[in-house]
């Protein structure tokens, strides 16, 4: 499966969090194992709660996997800075993600 393949699955999940997440942005991501297996995937919940690359980890880990050495499909830049929720990237980096894919960067100055 392709990059393009995996983005297109995390835009579908992104579409879930419309009338969810506002006044965050609608996120959605796929974490993808390096054989192409998903491993987990979510969406950005209210505001202040979980956002989709937290949510995609706790699938993972529910589902009895591991994110190490996985690829992420995430529709908006891992968020850096310290707001309601830790830092997706930490999270990323802690949890051994070995690549993430971004449909777009955020624009907000704070990523």
């Amino acid at each position: 499966m392709s990059d393009k393949h995996f983005i297109s699955q995390a835009l579908t999940l992104a579409r879930q969090a419309i009338g969810l997440s506002d006044p965050n942005p609608r996120v959605g991501c796929v974490l993808v194992s390096a054989s192409g297996e998903v491993l987990g995937q979510g969406h950005t919940q209210e505001a202040g709660g979980p956002h989709a690359e937290v949510m995609a980890l706790r699938d993972c880990r529910a589902r009895g996997g591991s994110p190490q050495g996985a690829t992420v499909y995430v529709t908006l830049e891992p968020c850096s800075h310290h707001g309601r929720t830790p830092p997706c990237a930490d999270a990323l980096v802690a949890a051994g993600v070995a690549r993430v894919v971004v449909a777009l960067l955020d624009p907000n100055p704070k990523v």
